[in-house]
């Protein structure tokens, strides 16, 4: 099992699980740990769009 390493792009934190989204016409996706995610997605409502979810531990 390998073990990887991401950093949120809000909090530059690594974090096991990130969550992959884009928001605010930024076109580019873009890491989120779960805190930060909570925030972006009320903050950019209209705009937040999820792209899936990435894991440290991979088989």
């Amino acid at each position: 099992m390998r073990i990887r390493q991401k950093l949120c792009a809000q909090c530059q934190q690594s974090k096991p699980v990130m969550y992959r989204c884009r928001y605010d016409k930024n076109t580019a996706w873009r890491f989120s740990c779960g805190p930060c995610l909570l925030i972006l997605k009320k903050k950019y409502a209209k705009t937040y769009q999820y792209g899936g979810t990435w894991k440290a531990k991979k088989k």
